[in-house]
């Protein structure tokens, strides 16, 4: 076996080369790198780490350092007002206030006017502006309703004519409004017991309004007699009763001035129409005309009543239609329904009566009728051989009436079945022997 040869090995460190150290065998150079090398193993072998190596193994870290902050301070001084500023400002506003009440043009740029009612709030000066625009409002607003004073007698004309003053009014304090509104969103907010422009203006018509009684009584006057005049099937026009009402509603002024004589009124129009028309008509014609009617005022409600007075004013109808003639209906054709078996009409009668809490003397009159025409079927000897047969027809009518008009009411029920034990018991036993008979003969017929 050949013995193997040795090879001299010679290390050295070369400083030109980083630290590396370069091994020769066989004139090839071989290089290591120590910082591959584990240091678990260094430390084992007992060999000091190089400087180097440490150098490799860890970094030094830098603590952060903080953010300087960099404050800016901006002195600003405070804004001066140019002398006579405000009169000057206010000449502008007026001009402008009293164009748009005028409708004339204005040479006023309103973006203008707006930042200097900015600037004067900005000077604490609004309350001062809003005594001013105040003042020149109620002048022009009393001297528009005074102009209505001894107008036209045509109570339609004179109509249009409010509708067109409040209509103008409600645009311009619009304008207005829109000029300072600053001041609206500022002084105003700011300060208790101060109105917003626009209900400021209502204000101020509202009250020039009641100190021109004549212009206030002839609108009421007007509008009342254009409803009745539609009550007796005129055409009116609908639209300018109810941009007027709504006026009235805008003004809180609706429930005093209006709607208390408006009930009134319709109270009158309709008794006198009950009176006249229980004694024109028959009961069938006289309850589909207060069916039209109680229609037509919920009707009126929605076109251009307020929401309020739906409730009484179909109270007043219903009490004056109904209510007062509640026993001279049933007088006077009640019978004539229930013997010609008026199913439609009958549930008419129930559907209204009901509206009025006045069932039980209807339920009266049903046991009044049962106990009339029934004492005429069980007390005619004659004809006790079709007493059973005309008595169960009867039955049958009563109970279709019962659940076709009377819409199974079970107080009418009560009263029907105690109207017929009456019956029965009209003629002591007779009755009751003739039933058990016709019982007897269906009972054998059906047994052959």
């Amino acid at each position: 076996m050949t013995k193997a040869k040795s090879h001299s090995v010679a290390g050295s460190i070369d400083p030109n080369k980083n630290g590396l150290h370069h091994h020769h065998q066989d004139g090839n150079d071989v290089v290591f790198d120590p910082s591959s090398m584990s240091l678990g193993d260094d430390s084992k072998s007992g060999v000091p780490r190089s400087p180097a190596t440490a150098n490799l193994s860890r970094k030094k870290a830098t603590p952060p350092q903080p953010a300087k902050k960099l404050v800016i301070k901006f002195v600003k001084a405070k804004p001066t007002m140019p002398t006579n500023f405000e009169e000057e400002t206010w000449a502008k506003l007026k001009s402008a206030i009293n164009a748009i009440f005028l409708k004339q043009p204005d040479s006023c740029d309103l973006e203008k006017l707006y930042q200097d009612v900015n600037n004067l709030c900005l000077h604490k000066l609004g309350g001062s502006l809003y005594q001013r625009i105040e003042k020149e409002c109620e002048e022009h607003i009393s001297a528009a309703l005074r102009s209505l004073v001894g107008q036209s007698p045509d109570l339609v004309v004179f109509l249009s004519l409010v509708e067109k003053c409040w209509q103008d009014l409600c645009d311009q304090m619009l304008m207005i409004r829109s000029i300072a509104l600053y001041l609206d969103r500022t002084y105003v907010k700011q300060t208790p017991n101060v109105r917003s422009l626009w209900d400021m203006g209502l204000q101020l018509f509202r009250k020039h309004l009641s100190l021109a009684p004549e212009v206030d009584h002839k609108t009421v006057t007007g509008l009342l007699r254009m409803i009745e005049s539609e009550r007796l099937g005129e055409a009116v026009d609908r639209t300018l009763i109810n941009h007027l009402l709504q006026m009235f509603t805008a003004l809180g002024i609706y429930s005093g001035s209006f709607e208390k004589p408006f009930l009134e009124c319709t109270s009158e129009f309709y008794a006198a129409e009950g009176t006249k028309y229980m004694q024109q008509y028959d009961v069938p014609d006289y309850l589909k005309h207060v069916e039209t009617r109680l229609h037509e005022e919920h009707e009126r409600c929605l076109l251009y009543l307020g929401d309020l007075t739906r409730k009484p004013l179909i109270a007043t109808v219903e009490r004056q239609l109904l209510e007062r003639h509640i026993h001279a209906i049933l007088d006077k054709g009640f019978m004539m329904l229930m013997d010609g078996y008026r199913i439609e009409d009958l549930q008419r009668m129930y559907s209204l009566f009901s509206r009025v809490n006045s069932l039980e003397p209807l339920r009266q009159a049903v046991s009044s009728y049962i106990r009339r025409t029934g004492q005429g079927i069980v007390m005619d000897e004659e004809k006790d051989k079709d007493m059973v047969p005309s008595l169960l027809e009867f039955k049958a009518s009563l109970d279709s009436i019962w659940e076709e008009s009377f819409s199974k009411n079970e107080g009418f029920c009560n009263h029907i079945r105690d109207a017929f034990e009456h019956l029965i018991n009209i003629r002591q036993n007779r009755p009751a022997e003739l039933i058990a008979k016709f019982l007897d003969e269906k009972l054998r017929a059906g047994n052959k």
